[in-house]
C-alpha cells in the first residue's frame, strides 16, 4: 500500500507541474540550471583541493562535509517535513481511506526525501565523486561514500520527522497554528549549532593543520562517516572503518525507527490538533473599554498591529535578524582573545555591530513591509469604498511595520552594548541613524508589496510574488549600498580607530574605511554633519518617492494573486 501511495503523489506532482503556468515551469527550469551551474562550479573546487590536499586532512575534510551536509538538511528539510506532515490539502481524503497511519507517513517521508532533500544528496554525490577522482581513489571508495552520504541524509531527516513529531505533542491545542514559528526557530537553531560544533567542540590536536582545519569529536555521528570513508579513500580498511560504518548505519535506522513510533500520536493527532485547534478556543467575554477615534492613519496603523500579535507565524522573519545578529557575537564569544580584544576597543565591535545592523535592519523592513498590502486578503476591495486616501493608508502601513522593527533592533542594541560595554551615546546614535535609513527600505518595501501582493493563508511569510521579491531583494540593497557612505561619515568614530590607517590591506572595503577615517580625523564635526545631511536626503527622497507610487496603486486598486488550495 506505501508503494501505491508513493506512486499516486508521484503522479499528482507531475501532473501539477504539467498544468502549472508557463511562468512557474520557466522558473522552475531556471532554477535547476542555476543550480546545476553552481553544483559545476564547486565540483571544479572540489577536484582542485583533493589533489593538492594531504592525507592526513583528509578525514577532517570529509568529516566536516558531511557536517555540511546534515546542517543543510536540518535548515531546508524541517520546515518542509512540517508542510507535508500537517498542512498537505490531502491528508483530509487520506485519512478518510482504510489506510493505516504508517502507510501515509512513510508515504510522506519518501515525498519529501525526493524533494530538498534529494537535491542535497545528488549535489552531494556529485561533489564526493569530484573529491574521488581528485584525490586518485579506488573503485571500492565510490559506492562507499555514497553509502555514508545516504545514511547520512536519512538520519537528517529522521531527525526532521522527530523534532516536528514531538513538538506537536507539546504545543497546546490552541497555540497548534504557531508551530511553524517554532519549527522555524528551532531549524535555525540547530543547523547553526551544527556547524558551530568543530568551533566550540574541536578535539584540538596541536599540529599546524588542527589551527587551519577544527577536527570533530570523535562520539559525533558525523565523525564516523568521515573517518570510514577516509579509510576507504587511501585504502586502508581497518576494524574501526567497519565499526565506524556500523555505528553510523545503526544510529540512522534507530532514528527512522523512533520516529515511526511517534506515527499515531503525533501524526494523525497532530493533524487533527492542527485543523480543529480554533473550536478549542474559548471565547473571550466583550470588552468594556470605551473606544476612541482617532485619525486614519493611527487607526490603519492599530488594525495591522492587532492583525500581526494575533498570529505567531507572521513573526517568523524576526528569527533570521536575531540568528544573524547575535549568532557572530557568540562565535566571538566561545573563541579565545577575540572577546577580550573587542572590550578594549569598543568602538571597533560598536562601528562592525552597526554596520551588520544595518544591513539586517533594511532587509527585514522591506520584507517585513511588504507583506502588508496581501495581509489584507479579501478585503481588500474595502479599501475602494472606504472614505479613506491612498497616502492615508500607505503612511498608516508604513509608520507600524517600521516601529515594530526598530524597537526589536533597539532591544538588540541595548543586549550588545552590555555585553560589548558600549556608552548609552553610541548605542542611541547607532539605534536612531539605523532605524532613519530603514525608514526608507520600509517604503521600498510597501511599494513592491502593493505591486506584487501575493496572498495564501497557510504561510503568511510568502506575500510576494516570485519576480517581485527578487526585484525587491535586488533595490533594498541598492538602498543599503547608497547609504554606506553617510553612514560611515556619520558613526564611523575616527578618532578611536586611527590605528587602522596603518593596515596595508588592499581591500575595496578597507580603503573606504581608511577615506573615511583620515577624512574624519581632520574634519571631524564638518564631516558629521555632511553625512548626517546626505543619510536625511537620501531617507527623504525615497520615503516621498515610494509612499507617493503607493498612494496611487492604493487609489487606482490593488490586485492580489490568492493561491488556489
Amino acid at each position: 500500500m506505501t508503494w501505491n501511495l508513493i506512486r499516486w503523489f508521484w503522479r499528482m506532482n507531475l501532473n501539477s507541474f504539467k498544468e502549472s503556468s508557463d511562468k512557474a515551469k520557466t522558473t522552475l527550469i531556471i532554477s535547476g540550471v542555476a543550480i546545476g551551474f553552481a553544483v559545476l562550479f564547486f565540483s571544479g573546487i572540489v577536484f582542485s583541493v583533493a589533489r593538492t590536499l594531504p592525507g592526513e586532512l583528509l578525514s577532517d575534510i570529509l568529516s566536516l562535509s558531511f557536517l555540511s551536509l546534515f546542517a543543510f538538511l536540518i535548515l531546508f528539510a524541517v520546515p518542509q517535513v512540517f508542510t507535508k506532515l500537517y498542512g498537505d490539502d490531502d491528508l483530509t481524503l487520506l485519512f478518510t481511506l482504510p489506510l493505516k497511519s504508517t502507510h501515509i507517513y512513510w508515504a510522506k517521508f519518501t515525498q519529501v526525501f525526493l524533494g530538498i532533500p534529494g537535491l542535497i544528496l545528488a549535489a552531494s554525490l556529485v561533489l564526493l565523486t569530484m573529491f574521488g577522482l581528485g584525490a586518485g581513489a579506488n573503485i571500492f571508495y565510490y559506492p562507499f561514500a555514497y553509502f555514508t552520504a545516504i545514511l547520512v541524509v536519512l538520519m537528517g531527516l529522521g531527525i526532521a520527522y522527530l523534532l516536528n513529531l514531538l513538538l506537536i505533542q507539546m504545543i497546546p491545542a490552541h497555540r497548534a497554528k504557531e508551530l511553524m514559528t517554532v519549527i522555524t526557530a528551532f531549524a535555525g537553531i540547530l543547523g547553526y549549532v551544527a556547524f558551530q560544533i568543530p568551533t566550540m567542540m574541536s578535539r584540538g590536536g596541536g599540529g599546524e593543520s588542527s589551527m587551519l582545519i577544527p577536527e570533530l569529536p570523535q562520539w559525533l555521528p558525523l565523525y564516523w562517516a568521515g573517518e570510514s570513508v577516509s579509510h576507504l579513500l587511501l585504502g586502508d580498511v581497518t576494524g574501526e572503518t567497519i565499526l565506524f560504518s556500523g555505528l553510523l548505519a545503526g544510529l540512522t535506522f534507530a532514528v527512522l525507527y523512533l520516529s515511526s513510533m511517534l506515527v499515531d500520536k503525533g501524526f494523525r493527532t497532530g493533524w487533527i490538533q492542527m485543523n480543529e485547534s480554533r473550536s478549542n478556543r474559548k471565547k473571550k467575554k466583550a470588552s468594556s473599554a470605551v473606544f476612541k477615534v482617532r485619525t486614519p492613519i493611527i487607526e490603519v496603523g492599530l488594525k495591522e498591529w492587532r492583525t500581526i500579535k494575533r498570529d505567531m507565524r507572521e513573526w517568523t522573519m524576526l528569527i533570521p535578524m536575531t540568528f544573524f545578529m547575535f549568532f557572530p557575537i557568540f562565535s566571538i564569544m566561545i573563541r579565545d582573545g577575540n572577546m577580550e580584544f573587542l572590550q578594549t576597543v569598543p568602538a571597533l565591535s560598536w562601528i562592525s555591530l552597526q554596520a551588520i545592523a544595518l544591513g539586517l535592519f533594511s532587509f527585514m523592513t522591506s520584507t517585513f513591509t511588504s507583506g502588508s498590502v496581501a495581509r489584507e486578503g479579501s478585503s481588500i476591495d474595502l479599501l475602494r469604498v472606504l472614505p479613506l486616501k491612498g497616502i492615508e493608508v500607505a503612511v498608516g502601513k508604513l509608520w507600524i511595520h517600521w516601529l515594530i522593527l526598530f524597537g526589536f533592533i533597539g532591544i538588540l542594541q541595548i543586549i550588545c552594548a552590555i555585553i560589548f560595554g558600549w556608552s548609552p551615546f553610541h548605542t542611541v546614535a547607532g539605534w536612531l541613524l539605523i532605524g532613519l535609513t530603514g525608514l526608507g527600505s520600509s517604503a521600498i518595501g510597501l511599494y513592491f508589496g502593493a505591486i506584487g501582493a501575493k496572498f495564501n493563508h497557510k504561510n503568511p511569510q510568502n506575500r510576494l510574488e516570485t519576480g517581485t521579491s527578487f526585484i525587491l531583494l535586488f533595490v533594498a540593497m541598492g538602498y543599503v549600498l547608497i547609504q554606506v557612505i553617510p553612514f560611515g561619515l556619520t558613526l564611523l568614530p575616527a578618532s578611536e580607530l586611527v590605528f587602522l590607517l596603518g593596515d596595508e590591506s588592499s581591500g575595496f572595503f578597507m580603503m573606504i574605511v581608511q577615506w573615511i577615517i583620515g577624512l574624519k580625523s581632520s574634519m571631524p564635526i564638518i564631516v558629521t554633519l555632511v553625512g548626517l545631511a546626505l543619510n536625511l536626503f537620501i531617507t527623504a527622497i525615497t520615503v516621498w518617492g515610494a509612499l507617493t507610487f503607493t498612494a496611487k496603486e492604493i487609489d487606482r486598486g490593488i490586485t492580489i494573486n490568492f493561491v488556489k488550495e
